[in-house]
């Protein structure tokens, strides 16, 4: 049963999304839901047309148009990312082979704004593009494709996947990025004809969600999207259904340290029969620490780094995916031997009902978490257009959640049985070892592979445990499934490890399609000289905004249980979700130098077993209901976090209380663990930024420095950490005087507090030593430092020096420095390098904020060749924040706007208001510190900001970082008159190498 129209639904496992459905008279279809939870609104327009669209010789042009759609357009020729930043809004756009989309979340009073922005680059954009900015888009693209595809460990895979299994003619041959060939020979007109045909309104829906009248809206739409005219009538695209006919099998070297191994089969399209049955087979598989897959490839036999399966269903066909990296010393031949015996049990012994039921309650509590947001990838705005776009259902909810249900676990065996034949494509992926490889015209190092005859017979992330995120991407389908081509790292960026900053940081899209960032702010500058000449995009075009709607914090409830421990509790019970996140203000900054890693490492061991649940069972009583539990450590903080269904929370509780309170950090765990992390240490070298990471806090720090080290440890510190130091430092720090229990959700506050004092009544007070973190020397000039990475596609530049603590009471003027500066995706900084030389897919700066002064980092992936410009007109940037480019008032008053009025969607969801308490517990702000945040952005004067830049920011005296192909850039970047005596060469741990210091004395910090 699914949400009728008017949100009513009979026996709904989800709550009700109501909506409304009508079309204008030029075809545009148009969804409206009204949920007035927080007052903003998205607006989402999905266009029919993706890669599939294309045609052999003219690939790449759906992508093209997802970036030359923030280009400007009839009634507004100028970034399109200016107006809505202002607005405080925040947008973004994706492309895959089936569909474009588009989207902008803003305050509610700012609805009009938005679309007319999007109604103007409908009917306008042609009117405004020009061979210019064609150009300027292209060189934008084969960035994207540098940093995302060539420059990524395994990038070149998935093209080599989907070149294999479909035929030429298939619309599903070439990845959505395009051929970069074919882009180049475009002529204006050719990409102009794609857009008339199917940049339509009778090809398009438009979905609105949010606090809005449906009356007001329903006006504006009208008023601006009615009078574009229709396009040309399409025919849906259509193409036989692919086979293999026999197994395929090839190799493909690249420079990675592990082998991996990757199944493909062809499988169904999306929605269709034994779709989801083929969705729950990669849940049994590979989806959590009990998976088949991964308990018995990584957990028992330990011959993986990881074991992954998914179903990528598309319009028109699917596949099926395996893959999984060897672990050092293991061969590739071990990992298709023990995948070949999981397929073979799963054909022949179907799942368990533990395991159909783990999988259900998965994808339950998916659905449901997918519901707490209005806009953006896979919120609600964004799935009431996938299910019209793909079904005709707009409302769809309850029963894509029913079609689940059905699947029983013959239907899964069947699937096994009936699409994981011997006709499959077997490609292994092996480490280069042949000489130097050499840069291609673009810039890539290419990797080789070639089709042999017969089997060869050769993160601390927060961990998650439970309901897997696996699961959570398969269900709604709102993008793709995870991209075979792409690495997640381990390692120095913990995702939740509670470094809680503002949000200025760019975050592009995961997909191959990634359109510009999400966050942008305004560049002051003089418009280019084609905008110049337009003279079209002045504000008075713009519809003025509504009055500003209120908005209300969530009111902090705080107590405090008997054994000392603080809890903070937000009431937030629009949905039936809780989230509850244990912050214990130690982290990494506690390791000593010669045990680097331990924090991180007893976080992660946290759910690795108990004195009454091992490993497994932690797993499987989590991912029965549908929980998720993520472990990690950060710089200041390690933490416990997870998010459960209301209606599991008694019993999720009881499993989260005794993770935290009763480790027993079995050896057999800490050894299978630091062997994983070991692994990855080798894997993040094969990334040009995760490099980047590490040598950077070493040369700013020292290696000795609490701050200086990597998270995770490096080879000769995880290798002297042992079960003894890891219940040391449980036994110091986890105490609950030193913690504090953030909960966010559809709770009751009297009866929590009464469950809590139970299930921590054993959880101990003592005395917890301080953290001593010293300032290092300061730096007495710029220094430029150089790793070799021989063939790298892209150099990474670090830029930087040692910032400022969060005590600051400058915190504001600079949050407001760095997001016109660098912080957004309209700051001086991006505006320069991407979008007006082309050097980058983007560049962007900040403050990383701790207890003690963390590192301010200007950073950017460019193109080989003009690696020395980049660094230039960086540092140009950054003398020009501190006076030689002065802030105009407008240009402050632009990013103050941009953050005050984007603070209310920032306390949407209970995971995102977590969050803002977090910071509060971490670093001793007061309760109602966000309700004086919004005066104190307004307070920012030019003045402070020309202050605090001038303070904290000194190009003469910071460090200048480059990962790249040595033998392209030395020379140079040797002509910079930074380097000053010389230019120092340094490993990828940040260790001067043997040639490498050609400067006098050098630094002391190495």
């Amino acid at each position: 049963m699914f949400a009728s129209k008017n949100g009513s639904s009979i026996n709904s496992v989800l709550p009700p999304i109501g909506y409304t459905e009508y079309k204008l008279a030029n075809g545009l279809r148009v969804i409206l839901h009204e949920d007035r939870s927080t007052p903003i609104v998205a607006v989402n327009l999905w266009y029919h047309v993706g890669s599939k669209n294309e045609v052999p010789g003219r690939t790449g042009f759906a992508h093209i148009f997802e970036h030359m759609m923030f280009q400007g357009s009839k009634s507004y020729n100028d970034d399109y990312f200016k107006p809505l930043q202002e607005a405080g809004g925040t947008l973004n756009g994706s492309t895959n082979p089936d569909r474009t989309n588009y989207w902008e979340v803003v305050p509610a009073n700012f609805l009009e704004l938005a679309l007319f922005m999007e109604a103007d680059r409908m009917g306008g954009l042609l009117e405004a593009m020009t061979e210019e900015k064609l150009n300027n888009q292209r060189d934008v693209v084969k960035n994207e494709k540098r940093q995302n595809y060539d420059n990524q460990p395994y990038g070149l895979v998935r093209a080599k996947i989907a070149e294999t299994m479909y035929p030429p003619n298939h619309p599903y041959h070439w990845l959505t990025i395009g051929s970069l060939e074919d882009l180049t020979r475009a002529s204006l007109e050719d990409v102009k004809d794609f857009f008339r045909r199917f940049y339509t309104p009778n090809n398009a829906s438009l979905s609105v969600a949010g606090d809005f009248d449906p009356t007001d809206v329903r006006r504006l739409i009208e008023k601006y999207f009615g009078s574009i005219k229709p396009g040309p009538e399409l025919q849906p695209v259509n193409a036989p259904r692919p086979r293999l006919d026999k197994e395929i099998r090839q190799t493909m070297e690249d420079s990675v340290a592990l082998p991996r191994v990757y199944m493909t089969w062809h499988a169904v399209p999306q929605y269709t029969t034994d779709d989801a049955g083929l969705d729950m087979l990669s849940i049994v598989l590979a989806s959590g620490k009990s998976s088949r897959l991964y308990k018995s490839l990584v957990y028992e036999r330990q011959i993986a780094q990881d074991a992954v399966a998914f179903n990528q269903s598309g319009e028109i066909a699917g596949v099926f995916q395996m893959y999984a990296t060897a672990k050092p010393g293991k061969t590739l031949a071990e990992l298709e031997a023990a995948i070949s015996e999981d397929i073979a049990r799963i054909k022949a012994e179907p799942p368990t009902r533990e395991e159909m039921e783990r999988g259900y309650n998965s994808i339950e509590s998916a659905f449901i978490y997918s519901l707490q947001t209005v806009g953006g990838f896979g919120g609600k705005s964004d799935q009431l257009n996938q299910y019209a776009v793909y079904l005709n259902k707009p409302g769809y909810f309850e029963e894509d959640l029913a079609r689940y249900r059905r699947v029983t676990a013959a239907d899964v065996q069947q699937a096994a049985n009936e699409y994981l034949t011997d006709k499959r494509f077997v490609l292994t992926v092996t480490p280069r070892i042949t000489t130097r490889p050499t840069a291609t015209t673009d810039g890539a190092a290419e990797g080789q592979a070639q089709t042999i005859a017969s089997p060869s017979q050769q993160t601390s992330g927060m961990t998650q445990t439970g309901a897997s995120a696996n699961a959570a991407s398969q269900t709604p389908r709102t993008g793709a499934a995870p991209q075979a081509g792409q690495q997640q790292p381990t390692g120095d960026r913990p995702a939740g490890a509670l470094e809680v900053r503002p949000k200025t940081q760019t975050d592009a899209s995961t997909q191959a399609g990634a359109a510009p960032p999400t966050t942008t702010a305004p560049r002051a500058s003089q418009p280019t000289p084609e905008k110049k000449a337009k003279g079209t995009a002045s504000t008075a075009n713009l519809p003025k905004p509504k009055p500003d709607p209120q908005f209300t914090l969530p009111r902090i409830e705080r107590r405090r249980l008997s054994n000392n421990l603080d809890v903070l509790i937000v009431q937030h019970a629009e949905l039936p979700i809780v989230t509850m996140n244990l912050v214990l203000k130690t982290g990494a900054a506690g390791d000593a130098p010669e045990s680097a890693g331990l924090a991180s490492l007893t976080a992660d061991m946290l759910d690795e077993g108990t004195e009454t649940r091992s490993a497994l069972d932690i797993s499987n009583q989590l991912a029965a209901i549908g929980a998720r539990l993520g472990t990690g450590a950060g710089w200041d903080s390690s933490a416990a976090q997870f998010t459960t269904l209301t209606k599991h929370l008694d019993h999720a509780m009881e499993i989260y209380a005794d993770v935290i309170t009763n480790p027993a950090f079995p050896l057999n765990e800490l050894n299978r663990l630091r062997d994983t992390r070991l692994a990855a240490l080798k894997q993040r070298r094969d990334n040009a930024g995760l490099i980047a990471d590490v040598v950077y806090a070493s040369l700013l720090y020292g290696r000795k420095h609490p701050y200086g080290h990597p998270l995770i440890g490096d080879e000769a510190s995880l290798g002297g950490i042992t079960e003894g130091d890891v219940r040391r430092f449980y036994e110091t720090y986890y105490r609950p005087n030193n913690a504090a229990l953030v909960v966010v959700g559809d709770v009751e506050p009297e009866a929590l507090v009464k469950k809590l004092e139970q299930i921590f009544a054993g959880w101990k007070q003592a005395d917890v030593p301080a953290v001593n973190i010293t300032q290092p020397p300061a730096r007495d000039r710029a220094t430029i430092y150089l790793v070799d990475k021989p063939g790298a596609a892209q150099s990474v530049i670090a830029i930087g020096q040692i910032g400022v603590e969060r005590s600051t009471p400058d915190y504001f003027p600079l949050f407001v420095m760095n997001t016109l500066l660098g912080g957004q995706f309209s700051s001086r900084i991006n505006m320069n390098l991407r979008e007006e030389k082309g050097y980058t897919y983007g560049a962007r700066t900040s403050f990383d904020y701790r207890r003690k002064a963390g590192p301010f980092i200007a950073t950017a992936g460019v193109q080989t060749a003009v690696t020395k410009e980049a660094v230039v007109e960086f540092l140009k940037e950054l003398r020009g924040i501190r006076g030689e480019m002065p802030v105009k008032e407008a240009e402050l008053e632009f990013s103050k706007q941009a953050i005050i009025r984007g603070f209310p969607r920032g306390f949407e969801t209970p995971e995102q208001i977590a969050g803002r308490l977090t910071e509060v517990v971490l670093y001793g702000l007061p309760d109602d510190y966000f309700n004086n945040y919004i005066e104190r952005v307004r307070a920012v004067t030019v003045a402070d900001v020309s202050r605090v830049a001038s303070r904290y920011l000194d190009p003469s005296k910071m460090a200048i970082l480059v990962v790249g192909d040595r033998q392209s850039v030395e020379p140079s970047l040797r002509t910079l008159e930074e380097v000053g005596a010389g230019l120092t060469i340094v490993d990828n741990e940040g260790r001067v190498t043997s040639e490498g210091r050609s400067d006098e004395g050098g630094d002391p910090r190495l």
